[in-house]
C-alpha cells in the first residue's frame, strides 16, 4: 500500500520527501502512519528501480523553506502505478484499505478501467457481507453455542457481527455511488 500511495501522490506533483510523508499520513492516519524509516527505505528502493527520480525544487507546487530532496515519478513509475491500481489479487487482507487509496486516484484510469476496479470491489464487499451475515445466522442458531457460552457474550458477539455487517453495507453504498458517477461520465462521453 505504501508504494501505491507514494506513487499516486507523485502522479499529481513532484514532492519533497517529507511532504510525501505528511500527505500520506493525513490520508491513512491516525490509525496507521508511514514512519520516516519506512518511507526512506521505500523511496530508496523505488528510486533504485527507476520509478522515481530527483526533480527541480522549483517544480514543487508547495513552497518550503526546508531543504529536502524533490522527487518526481518517471514513466516507468507511471507504468508501475497503473499496475498497482489495476491489481485486484494482491493483499486481499488489506484490500479495503488499498481500495480506499485507489479511489482517491481513479482520475488516472480510464472510465472503463475505473468501472472494472469499482465493480470488482463491489463484488468483494458483497461477498464479505454475505459471509458475515451467514456467520451471524449460524452463530445465532447454534444450540451448542447457546449452552456453552454466556448470554452476555452471545449478545455481544451477535451485536459485533451486526455492526460489521452495517460497515460492509455502508462500504457497498459508497462503492455503488462511485460506480454511478463513473457510469454517468461514460454515458456523457458516449453522447458527446
Amino acid at each position: 500500500m505504501n508504494e501505491l500511495l507514494t506513487l499516486s501522490l507523485l502522479m499529481h506533483w513532484p514532492l519533497h520527501a517529507y511532504r510525501i510523508a505528511k500527505i500520506a499520513n493525513n490520508i491513512i492516519g491516525p490509525e496507521e502512519e508511514i514512519s520516516r524509516g519506512t518511507l526512506s527505505t521505500l523511496l530508496a528502493r523505488i528510486e533504485h528501480d527507476g520509478l522515481i527520480t530527483e526533480a527541480d525544487p522549483a517544480s514543487v507546487p508547495f513552497p518550503s523553506e526546508r531543504i529536502s530532496r524533490v522527487l518526481a515519478i518517471t514513466s516507468l513509475g507511471r507504468e508501475r502505478f497503473l499496475q498497482l491500481m489495476l491489481d485486484t489479487t494482491s493483499s486481499q487482507g488489506a484490500y479495503s484499505k488499498i481500495f480506499h487509496v485507489k479511489a482517491l486516484h481513479l482520475e488516472f484510469l480510464s472510465a472503463e478501467q475505473q468501472l472494472v476496479l469499482v465493480d470488482h470491489y463491489l463484488a468483494y464487499c458483497q461477498r464479505l457481507l454475505q459471509a458475515k451475515q451467514a456467520s451471524a445466522q449460524v452463530f445465532g442458531r447454534d444450540p451448542i453455542k447457546r449452552e456453552q457460552i454466556s448470554a452476555a457474550f452471545r449478545a455481544a458477539a451477535l451485536d459485533f457481527m451486526r455492526r460489521k455487517s452495517e460497515q460492509w453495507r455502508a462500504e457497498i453504498a459508497w462503492a455503488q455511488s462511485l460506480r454511478e458517477q463513473i457510469v454517468s461520465r461514460l454515458h456523457q462521453k458516449e453522447f458527446s
